[in-house]
């Protein structure tokens, strides 16, 4: 049995706005063609960054759950009251959207709180990450296993800045979250599998030993248990602004969005990353790649969506 998760920044996501990169782009967002890239990719869960408030989202849910094949399928959680380290105003929030008919939000007896923020101040993270826990949808008890995303979002102007904030999630965050034992609020506890996700904001040094594959450690002095997935072919995955492109690989900046998990998983689980290739897919009436990147910026966002496949052994 396998499992879908998605990652994909929104950029500055609500119903209409300016982009705040100053870029100073209108984005006018097409909501039917955001969801149609969750419900075609088959994403089981999908983390998101950049929301700037919650009633977009709810929106996007309610655009799912129109759908021919989904009615009433999706949920959606979104992290209000983010604990702000900086001292400046940020709009910026994490959701997560979820389809009921193959996952349930679990709750714990301690918090109700389907979704948990990170102790900024004691971790030392300027935005802290936002988490959730899913298992199986099922009956009581009839569940094996959970899923704990730790969505993240490393946004500092300075690189070296966001390499400690890394270094944090990795060496601190994702050993808590996974160690964690608490029992939901039904009563159930099982095996925890752990994926910090999300738009780093860095170019994690590739692995020799497989081209899926990069190491979180050499860039950052640690020799902790963690390994990052990037996308096939270690592709990129933010989009640049519309110029000249004649391919659509031209229109790649960076390669900012990872998974990253303990290498214990791998004995465990079958773990396949792809970068979702979009603007291909998505935008093809496009003439051009110029033209599908910028109706792809405009509409939907300047990052496009990766997904990880989780199969259980």
């Amino acid at each position: 049995m396998s499992y879908i998760i998605g990652s994909f920044n929104l950029r500055d996501f609500n119903f209409s706005n300016r982009s705040s990169d100053g870029e100073d782009e209108e984005i006018k967002r097409d909501f039917d063609k955001i969801a149609q890239i969750i419900i075609d990719e088959k994403f089981d869960v999908v983390a998101l960054q950049e929301l700037n408030a919650p009633l977009p989202l709810k929106f996007l849910t309610s655009v799912l759950n129109r759908s021919k094949n989904y009615s009433r399928a999706y949920e959606c959680i979104f992290g209000t009251d983010m604990p702000n380290q900086s001292g400046s105003k940020d709009p910026e929030r994490y959701g997560f959207i979820w389809n009921t008919k193959r996952l349930r939000l679990l709750k714990t007896r301690r918090n109700s709180n389907p979704g948990y923020y990170e102790n900024a101040g004691a971790i030392g993270l300027i935005r802290p990450p936002y988490y959730a826990r899913f298992t199986a949808r099922g009956m009581l008890g009839g569940a094996n296993f959970e899923l704990r995303l730790v969505n993240t979002h490393i946004r500092n102007a300075r690189e070296e800045i966001r390499i400690v904030e890394f270094n944090v999630l990795v060496r601190q965050v994702l050993p808590r979250i996974c160690d964690h034992q608490e029992i939901s609020e039904d009563g159930e506890i099982m095996p925890a599998y752990t994926f910090l996700l999300g738009d780093y904001n860095l170019v994690l040094n590739k692995s020799e030993r497989s081209i899926y594959k990069i190491e979180t450690v050499t860039t950052t002095n640690y020799t902790g248990k963690t390994r990052s997935f990037m996308t096939a072919q270690e592709e990129e995955t933010s989009l640049g602004l519309p110029k000249d492109q004649t391919s659509i690989e031209e229109c790649y900046a960076n390669n900012y969005d990872h998974f990253t998990y303990e290498t214990d998983l791998d004995r465990k689980l079958i773990l396949t990353p792809q970068r979702v290739e979009a603007l291909g897919k998505y935008f093809f009436e496009s003439p051009s790649a110029s033209d599908k990147l910028s109706k792809y910026r405009q509409n939907v966002s300047d990052h496009v969506p990766i997904r990880l496949t989780v199969d259980l052994k």
